[in-house]
């Protein structure tokens, strides 16, 4: 008897919860190809370390990026030693549409709510990008306390690299960062 009225217990406790909306665990999603995911408020409070009402009053300026690069290591002489230099060959920044998800409030007394939930990043907008030339002899020395010229150079390693990130003003937080050597 006492069994089966653990098991009634647990079953009202079920029943009582199934109807309430909880938050899913925090955890961004987001794939770099589609350029579309999901953001959570929980996120958004662990990066900037804001609570509701600031996430709130700033939720409207929030402008979210995926951000790419591919960046290559270099051995330069410009005179006796040879030092690393990292050369930023590619990079670029798409601006992201994104859609606000908001609480409608079902069965609460006070109906519509609107308290932000999180944001579904739904593509790209407008994007920049751009090259820059790596380091060859005959160029300055990128490091001028070693030599006036660069006489040799030499690439040793590549990575390529993207992220999301989100900007709220001139604050710029990462949520997610992959890197990985390039071929």
């Amino acid at each position: 008897m006492n069994a089966l009225r653990r098991l009634a217990v647990a079953g009202a406790t079920l029943v009582a919860t199934a109807g309430v909306a909880t938050p899913a665990a925090a955890a961004v999603s987001y794939d770099p190809k589609t350029m579309k995911g999901y953001v959570a408020r929980s996120d958004l409070q662990k990066a900037f370390g804001w609570n509701d009402a600031t996430l709130a009053a700033k939720t409207s300026g929030l402008v979210f990026n995926h951000d790419f690069w591919t960046n290559d290591t270099y051995t330069v002489s410009c005179g006796k030693t040879p030092f690393p230099v990292v050369h930023y060959r590619e990079f670029g920044r798409y601006e992201l549409r994104n859609a606000a998800v908001l609480d409608k409030g079902r069965g609460t007394a006070q109906g519509y709510s609107g308290k932000l939930v999180g944001f579904w990043i739904t593509g790209a907008s407008f994007g920049i990008s751009g090259t820059s030339v790596p380091p060859d002899k005959g160029q300055p020395c990128p490091d001028a306390t070693k030599g006036k010229t660069v006489t040799a150079s030499k690439r040793v390693k590549s990575v390529k690299g993207w992220a999301l990130s989100v900007s709220s003003g001139e604050d710029n937080r990462r949520l997610v960062t992959e890197e990985a050597p390039a071929q």
